[in-house]
């Protein structure tokens, strides 16, 4: 054994007696205290044990998707840990990358500048430092996942690593589920509910939002192993679709139901083609039938009744009218916002994503039971009026307006789209691999994304991060997977040219 390996035991050594010792005397005096430093040392010993490997632990911890304090949950913690040791791996030259500029990065940076824009036009800080305006933590949260993105996107890694990707992200799924099962079962039912969603209408009553997450999950991850159509035959993957749209449905959100069914269509579409498509429609509407069949002798519960009531059926006229009343609720927030300059002050490049000190301190007082913006002359609930302040229009378009304004909305549903068509390529390219799966996993969000931010449910903040996220998963898959080149299909001529053109052409010349 050499001098240098004797010294790293030695100093290994040292090092465990140490932390047992500490460890020894804190765990009596404070508990809680030494098991988070406990859990922060382990986790940065794990980081370093990955090395350039830590691009896996952001996926995971991405999957995980648990909720841990003030609006952070673990997908920023594995944002944080994967930007901070990839540039210690960058600076010591363990991080190899292939920077490449094209379409995607242009967006990219179109995204980011309508974001920075908006900062250098209403600058906002922290509520526990009394800034004039405040709402740091978005532009925090968009930053961290601007950067992950472009950095993510631009290393290099060896196949065989991204086999554990999808892998850790079903873990780390399924995992994050029974936390917050668990969580909610402790007394922590509240964990997903912040301000802003306490302060929802009243047809809110009922819903579980959990079964809506789970629902989306396992939907996805059926939709990259197998074909939703032919699964509906499969005596194991029959029961697991219909606890998925029970699920959704089950949570009483329509915009569940929305989501899974659309998870399962772009899935058939790429496995089974159109036809496929129509012949699942047809399905569909089949069980929907059966379902107000069934609650004309079984009344459904109320939540499932409210997700359904978009389609015809022998739904309940009071549920029939909550969710009517819920959507009502929404298009009068829009029509003020849109229509009047007393909530969106710049419709052109947007307010930004915090709000001024008087309007954060109205919204307490909302909360409290005061009556608010009497002087908007807009007769809206104190509910409606504190969503106004926050922005949160229960619609992605509305939302960007506020935002950053019709040139920002114009700029992210135009990256949505293209994003999407990336998306498509990937999953075509992939088709007959092993990636396939993968692919269709990494991609099928991205698809829906447009569709679910523009007609659905959409939330800047979310979404935003979501695309540059996207970004670092497509780029990551197109330089490191080893795939064909796309080809873009050409559609056949209608009538067959004949066996010589040029004589044919020649023919036609007049004179």
């Amino acid at each position: 054994m050499d001098n240098s390996s004797a010294i790293r035991g030695f100093v290994v050594i040292v090092s465990a007696i140490a932390l047992a010792l500490w460890l020894g005397v804190s765990i009596v005096t404070n508990q809680s205290e030494t098991l988070l430093y406990s859990a922060g040392g382990g986790m940065l010993l794990i980081c370093a044990f990955l090395g350039r490997k830590i691009w896996l632990l952001l996926v995971f911890f991405s999957a995980l998707s648990f909720p841990l304090m003030r609006g952070f949950g673990t997908s920023e913690v594995g944002q944080a840990l994967f930007i901070g040791f990839s540039l210690v791996m960058f600076l010591m030259r363990r991080l190899p990358m292939k920077i490449k500029f094209g379409e995607l990065e242009c967006w990219m940076l179109l995204i980011a500048a309508c974001v920075l824009q908006i900062y250098l036009r209403n600058p906002v800080g922290l509520n526990i430092f009394s800034a004039g305006s405040v709402g740091a933590r978005p532009y925090f949260i968009v930053t961290l996942a601007f950067v992950t993105g472009t950095v993510l996107g631009n290393i290099i890694v060896p196949p065989g690593e991204i086999k554990w990707a999808m892998r850790l992200s079903i873990i780390g799924t399924f995992l994050g589920m029974f936390l917050t099962t668990v969580r909610m079962r402790g007394g922590g039912g509240e964990i997903a509910m912040d301000r802003r969603s306490k302060l929802e209408d009243a047809g809110s009553s009922g819903r579980i939002g959990f079964l809506g997450s789970l629902s989306y999950s396992i939907s996805r991850i059926i939709a990259s192993y197998i074909s939703p159509l032919k699964a509906l035959l499969h005596p194991f993957w029959m029961p697991v679709i219909l606890a998925t749209v029970a699920a959704a449905a089950g949570s009483g959100y329509r915009n569940n139901v929305a989501a899974v069914g659309l998870i399962y269509l772009i899935a058939i579409a790429y496995r089974g083609g159109f036809a496929a498509v129509f012949l699942s429609c047809i399905t569909g509407a089949m069980g929907i039938g059966l379902l107000a069949l069934v609650n004309l002798a079984v009344p459904l519960p109320p939540n499932v009744q409210r997700a359904l009531s978009p389609f015809p059926g022998t739904w309940e006229a009071r549920y029939v009218e909550a969710a009517e009343g819920s959507t009502d609720w929404r298009i009068e927030m829009w029509k003020e916002a849109l229509f009047t300059d007393y909530w969106i002050h710049n419709k052109i490049f947007g307010d930004g994503l915090g709000f001024t000190r008087q309007e954060y301190e109205l919204m307490q007082s909302l909360e409290d039971g005061g009556r608010g913006l009497e002087t908007s002359g807009s007769g809206m609930s104190a509910q409606q009026e504190a969503m106004m302040i926050t922005g949160g229009y229960h619609s992605g378009p509305v939302q960007c307006v506020r935002i950053i304004g019709y040139a920002g909305l114009a700029v992210t549903l135009m990256a949505m789209i293209r994003f999407a068509v990336h998306a498509h390529r990937l999953i075509l390219r992939c088709r007959g691999t092993e990636w396939y799966p993968l692919a269709l996993y990494t991609g099928i969000p991205v698809i829906s994304l447009p569709f679910m931010y523009t007609f659905v449910f959409g939330d800047f903040t979310r979404d935003v991060s979501a695309i540059f996220f996207a970004y670092g998963m497509l780029s990551l898959l197109r330089k490191n997977l080893p795939l064909p080149a796309y080809v873009k299909p050409r559609r056949e001529p209608y009538i067959l040219q004949r066996q010589k053109p040029t004589q044919a052409r020649a023919h036609r010349i007049p004179g």
